[in-house]
């Protein structure tokens, strides 16, 4: 399988020429400039969507990203649909050099369940919530069980918490607010767990106010699948 290497500045300083039909659509500096800008906006949700990073192809293969790592384009790979829970292999091995003069490394994607011809095959791009597949790959899934949000106390450094749906992973934040909020020593009496409870819903309604109204007028303007994306998302965050 041939592979190929993007650059780290994707032609960011590039100047593309006047040759390209887009530049003909417009007139004057502000045409071109707005030209380029969507052509590299292009560029960089193809490359944000679909690279893996370069420690895939190591001896010891990786999907974590790194300051040493490169983005890179494995094609066909990159096409494949998610799957939850879909059962996938991801194996990366190196050639014999003893039999082939070739020290490309292969990647192949096994598929652990049967399929019948013309079925779709399915990748899986691991569990992530709404968020991430939206900025990721610009779609999200009905009752996304790994939806999350993050809070966190203001004005300390204490560390972030992720929670999902029916309260997974609350306890310690509950804890930690219950602590941060008691006004004596000793275990936490009815007031600490009253204004524990309306810091808790302070800090969730901070996140609830920036999200569109289900019936938001913006909607009329959006495409269908896109305002369902948007519903997907708003309900995994309430």
């Amino acid at each position: 399988m041939d592979l190929i290497a993007i650059p780290e500045d994707l032609a960011m300083h590039h100047e593309p020429t006047d040759t390209l039909p887009l530049y003909q659509l417009g007139t004057g500096a502000t045409s071109r400039n707005k030209s380029i800008r969507e052509f590299y906006l292009t560029a960089a949700t193809y490359l944000s969507s679909r690279a893996f990073p370069s420690s895939l192809l190591s001896q010891t293969p990786s999907l974590h990203s790194s300051l040493d790592t490169k983005p890179i384009l494995l094609p066909g790979i990159y096409s494949l649909n998610h799957g939850r829970k879909e059962p996938v292999s991801w194996v990366v091995s190196y050639p014999d050099t003893e039999v082939t003069s070739s020290d490309s490394p292969r990647v192949s994607l096994v598929l652990h369940t049967p399929s019948i011809r013309g079925q779709e095959l399915l990748n899986n791009y691991r569990a992530k919530p709404n968020s991430e597949f939206i900025l990721g790959y610009g779609f999200a899934l009905a009752q996304n069980l790994n939806d999350i949000i993050v809070l966190k106390i203001g004005g300390t450094d204490t560390k972030e918490w992720e929670v999902g749906r029916s309260a997974w992973g609350a306890d310690g934040l509950w804890d930690e607010i219950l602590t941060s909020v008691q006004q004596s020593p000793g275990p936490p009496n009815y007031e600490d767990h009253l204004d524990a409870a309306g810091a808790l819903l302070d800090m969730l309604q901070t996140l609830l106010d920036p999200l569109p109204l289900e019936k938001d007028d913006r909607q009329v303007e959006m495409r269908p699948e896109v305002a369902l994306m948007l519903h997907h998302y708003v309900e995994g965050d309430n």
